[in-house]
């Protein structure tokens, strides 16, 4: 499985928060235990220019391996999806979840956009100050 993991940066938390959910990385390790895979594993994954460093708020990926040892049914049972369909929301309000959305997915866009142009344009410091150069990304 791959997906989102949760933001360590402030702005990019408050961002997640509003647009979707961002499991953390042992949140994925209890879900695949729970649903009965052994040797489970998780990897991070991102683009080739990323170094490791999350203090930006870029959401990076990861990918969960797991074995399951019995064929069949998962030992998770989980309770029964509940909804209240007779209550629906202001157009006010999905007005406002709309915005929020569309500014939280912008947000999203823009940072790995930033990121990239700050990878191209440091690189060459890199070669000259490569202390710097980890600082700065």
């Amino acid at each position: 499985m791959i997906g989102p993991v949760y933001p360590t940066f402030p702005i990019s938390k408050f961002f997640a928060d509003l647009w979707m959910l961002f499991p953390r990385e042992d949140e994925y390790l209890e879900w695949f235990r729970k649903a009965g895979f052994e040797d489970v594993s998780i990897k991070r994954i991102g683009p080739w220019w990323y170094h490791g460093v999350r203090r930006h708020g870029l959401i990076m990926g990861c990918s969960v391996t797991g074995r399951k040892a019995i064929a069949g049914e998962s030992p998770l049972r989980l309770p029964p999806k509940t909804e209240d369909l007779t209550a629906s929301p202001s157009p006010l309000v999905n007005t406002l979840r709309l915005v929020l959305g569309t500014l939280g997915g912008f947000y999203y866009f823009v940072v790995p956009v930033y990121m990239l142009l700050k990878h191209l344009l440091l690189a060459p410091v890199a070669i000259f100050w490569p202390a710097v150069y980890r600082y700065l990304m």
